[in-house]
């Protein structure tokens, strides 16, 4: 059981560099999963530093695939769902280019405040 309300710091990031194939872009997408009661409200902030994309799956089963619920781009935003599942997967994503930040994630069984943006 987990107790509310709980925050982590996710680091995220994405660089560009060129090469004489052409430009790369490297971005690498942090990941948290989530433990949920399916039915009931799970309340969510997140406040980075650099504008991310956040994409909320969930995962019905252990063998099934994840589907895609929510899907959002910003760098503060505050919101809830209630899953259909007990398993879900935040997928945090930097937008631009050559920046990087560590974002707050908080979770809560309770209405969170808005934040706002570093």
């Amino acid at each position: 059981m987990v107790v509310y309300p709980v925050t982590y710091d996710v680091p995220v990031g994405n660089t560009q560099v060129t090469s004489s194939a052409g430009d790369q872009n490297l971005n690498v997408s942090a990941t948290q999963q989530v433990t949920a009661e399916a039915g009931e409200a799970l309340y969510y902030q997140i406040v980075s530093p650099v504008a991310v994309t956040v994409s909320i799956y969930e995962r019905r089963s252990p063998d099934s695939g994840r589907v895609l619920v929510k899907e959002f781009q910003g760098a503060a935003f505050t919101s809830s769902i209630t899953p259909a599942a007990k398993s879900l997967e935040f997928v945090f994503s930097v937008q631009e280019s050559n920046s990087s930040g560590t974002l707050k994630f908080t979770l809560s069984d309770r209405p969170i405040a808005p934040g706002v943006s570093p």
